[in-house]
Parts: C-alpha cells; structure tokens; sequence
C-alpha cells in the first residue's frame, strides 16, 4: 500500500474517489445532460419487468441514507479552515483532496507556495561574463590576423604596415624519389615541382585606369600571409600593381617599401596560405654549381631557365652613386620579366634575385642575381620601416685602385673619382674627378668592401676628413685634406598612403 492508499483510508475514502476532479461548470452541465438523454433512451429500449423493478426497489431505497452520509463527511470547511476530504477546484489547478489531507492545505496557503518555488531567470555570474568578452576578443583579434596578417597590431600602432620581420625558412617539400638526385638534390624536374608555387608574376600598370601593364616582373613569396620581395626597379612609378600566383589566381598589392639603392623592394597582398620560399647562404655557393631561374619574362609565367655559377662576388651599382651589391654572375637567361624572380640552388633554396637591369645588354649569357645575403638586411629593414634609415652618402662614383696598379701606374692606391653629386657637401670641396681619395678618417681606402665597412659606422650629417691625391701630368703629384658632411642616401622612400 502507498502513501495515497494509506492516506485514502484515514479519510475514509478510497483512492478513486479522492483522485476525482470536479469538472468546470459548463462542461459539467453538458456532461449532465449527455448522460440524461442517454439513460433516458435506454429506458424506452429496456422496460424492466414488474418483478425487476420490485427487486430493485430495496437497493434505490437504500442508497439515499449512503448519500446522507457522504454529505455529512464531505461538508464544506469554514474560512481559513483547512480542506479535508473534498476536491477542492480552481479554474486552473485542482487540489485532489489527498493532497489536501497530506498537507493541511487552503486555497490561500496552497497558491502563495506556488508563487515562492515559480522557478526565476538565474543572472549569469562575473566570471562568466569575462571569460565570455575575452573569448570575444580573441576570436577578433584571429579574425583581424586572418584578413591583414602577421604584425597588423603593430602596424595599427605605427599608423603604417610595417613590422619587425625575420626573413623565414621553410622546410623543403617531400616529393616523390624519382624528383631527387643521388646526394639529395632535386633534379630540374623536381626542383620546379617542389618551388615554382613560391615564384609570382607583376602586371605594372602605370595609370589606374589603365587595361593594360605598362610593365611586367617577378617576385618571391616571403611568408604565408603574402609578403613579397621583387626589384624596386619593377615597381617604380607603379599606380596599380597586380601579382598572378602559379594557380593564375590574381591580387592587388601595396607597396611595403622600396631600396633603389639596392633594387630591392617589398609589397604586400591579401592573401594567405601562401607557399613562401627557403632561403638559403649564398656564401655556401660554389662557382660552377648548377643553379635554376623562375620568373615571367615576356609575360610568360613561371619559366624555368638553367645555368650554372659563372662568377662569385660581382660588385654590381644599381645606381651611379649607390653602393655597389655583392651578385651571383650566372649564364641562365635573365631577361626582362625575369627581373624580381628567384635564383634557386639545387636544394630548393633561394640564393639570389634575379635583376635584368644589373644584367650585360652587350653580352650573351652573363646574368646577375643580387645575393640573398645582402639583400636579407634590407629585406627586414625594409620590412621594419618601409625604407632605409639614416644610410650615409658620401655623394661619389670611383675605381677602386689596388697597390699593385697605383705601383704599375707610379700613382696612388685609393677610390679614383669618375664623378661628383651635385647636391651633396662634397661637391662643395677641391675635390674633382680623377683625384684619388687614399684615406677617410686616417684609414686607408682602397676598395669597395672598405667604403662599405667605413660607412657601416657613420650616420648622415657626420663630418669627415678625407686626404686626397691629385696626380700631376709631370708624374708628381699633389696632395691636400678635404672636410666635408655625409648626404643622406635618399634611394629608399616611404610609400605614400591613397
């Protein structure tokens, strides 16, 4: 027996009768009548016999003293009194009278409970709502990454898109056996698989309403979110440039910064998962080692040219007055369109890039490529600031002249000058051309790599004192100090926003 049962039975009634709900007036009327014309209708169909209706009689007769009784127990309580032993009704909750009975409930007592246990809206606790707002902003600051790259909160910082930047590495790709030499190298076959993805094609257009390039170059793919190195020659004067991925998939690129002095240049497409190169040590290049150009010359994109080392450590001026680059001299075809690409090793490593303007228009098969040792500083450089600050000019164009040929021409060793920059200090001094600068500061001076070393310490606007030699036609010669201030190198710009 349950907790209803026993209940039922110290109420004296049973568990049915304490489960029945009083229906609502109108239904109940209706009800009624239903079950009148029902009985109503068997009592025309089903006329009891006499002595039916006799033996009936005992049984109606009693059951007016059962009705009188259940009358007397289920008496409507007073005011405040609790209900016991009736269903009490609401016209929208009943209260079978068990419950009643288990509680001592009243219709006052029975609703305010209803009331304190209605369930309320819980407010979500602080620490919820930070760890909510900073998942908030870290899926904006993904988002941001995603769409501008690597270093857009410095940029924002800078008011620029420059950024601290190490030139990156990436791991070769695995090919297949057959695309690898003996002693690991790729074969053309192979190494063309493995890097042209990392090689892009330029469309210079001149004029922003313009159909057509007015020119074309190549560039090298950096990082994964799509900066790109190419030659500052390929995007001089640029009012739109477009750069084609291997995939023919086409983007519009900014200018990130750009070195005339060393023909270098880095711009910047909205892209990502892009494929960038490896770049290697180009000390480690051997003369006669085979080596592989990609580039678009002639619009022809991602052609493949092979050649070999034919010279180390050229020493190549882009610019009359600039400091010459250190170039890998090769025999592959470097021509217009080339310029920009990449000088790929047989390892899969970039080694140089490639310049057609550095490259003989006199000769057949002599090319250079600027080595990517000494472009990788101003790459980052580049990166950092968007030019070349505080590079040092002495405002000159010189023969380096070693020992041995100032003792064969009974002249001095020294930088013999071939011209003067009209707008720098030193064209303010005795200097002229076909003088002998034999020292800067006390050091001697007789070669490029020694200006370069000298300059690496010197900032524009310092004073230096320079001795000069000024050969005479008698065989003798004349010799007087120079002072003068270092111009500063204007062959680096800073783009220029719109």
């Amino acid at each position: 027996m349950d907790e209803f049962e026993e209940l039922a039975a110290e109420t004296g009634e049973s568990v049915t009768e304490a489960a029945e709900l009083p229906e609502e007036p109108g239904i109940a009327a209706e009800g009624t009548a239903a079950a009148e014309d029902t009985a109503d209708m068997a009592a025309v169909q089903d006329q009891p016999s006499g002595n039916d209706t006799a033996q009936e009689t005992p049984a109606e007769e009693a059951a007016p003293e059962e009705s009188s009784t259940d009358e007397a127990e289920t008496e409507s309580p007073g005011p405040g009194e609790p209900v016991r032993g009736t269903a009490y009704s609401d016209p929208f909750f009943n209260i079978p009278p068990v419950l009643g009975a288990m509680n001592g409930l009243d219709r006052e007592t029975f609703w305010q409970e209803v009331a304190d246990v209605r369930p309320r809206r819980r407010r979500p606790s602080a620490a919820v709502v930070i760890l909510a707002v900073l998942m908030l902003i870290v899926m904006v600051f993904a988002f941001i990454t995603a769409i501008n790259g690597r270093g857009w909160l410095i940029k924002l910082i800078n008011g620029g898109k420059n950024f601290e930047f190490t030139l990156p590495a990436a791991d070769k790709p695995q090919l297949e056996s057959s695309k690898y030499q003996a002693d690991g190298r790729y074969t053309i076959e192979g190494l063309t698989e493995a890097v042209s993805q990392s090689v892009v094609a330029l469309e210079i257009y001149s004029s922003k309403p313009a159909l057509l390039p007015s020119s074309q170059g190549s560039g090298i793919i950096m990082t994964e979110d799509g900066y790109i190195v190419t030659n500052a020659h390929v995007v001089e004067d640029a009012a739109k440039i477009k750069v084609v991925l291997y995939n023919r998939e086409e983007f519009s690129a900014s200018v990130v910064g750009s070195d005339e002095a060393t023909d270098i240049a880095v711009i910047k497409i909205g892209a990502g998962g892009l494929q960038p190169a490896e770049y290697g040590n180009s000390d480690q290049v051997a003369l006669g080692e085979d080596v592989v150009a990609i580039g678009s010359p002639a619009g022809f994109y991602g052609s493949v040219t092979k050649g070999i080392i034919s010279g180390l450590d050229r020493l190549i001026k882009v610019e009359s007055f600039s400091m010459p680059m250190h170039c890998i001299q090769v025999d592959a075809a470097i021509n217009p369109g080339n310029s920009g690409g990449a000088l790929f090793n047989m390892w899969g490593q970039v080694i140089g890039i490639t310049s057609s303007k550095l490259s003989s228009t006199k000769y057949d098969g002599i090319g250079f490529a600027i080595s990517i040792n000494d472009a990788r500083p101003v790459i980052e450089r580049l990166l950092a600031l968007g030019y070349i600050a505080d590079r040092p000019l002495i405002g000159i164009s010189f023969y380096p002249i070693s020992e041995e040929t100032a003792v064969m021409a009974q002249s001095k060793a020294g930088l013999l000058i071939a011209e003067i920059k009209e707008d720098c200090d030193i064209a303010n001094t005795e200097l002229a051309e076909g003088d002998i600068i034999t020292s800067i500061n006390g050091k001697p001076v007789s070669s490029t790599d020694d200006v370069k070393a000298l300059l690496d310490t010197m900032v524009p606007g310092e004073t230096v004192t320079s001795h000069v030699y000024r050969p005479n036609e008698d065989g003798t010669g004349t010799e007087f100090d120079i002072t003068y201030k270092l111009a500063r190198d204007e062959g680096s710009f800073v783009p220029k926003e719109g």
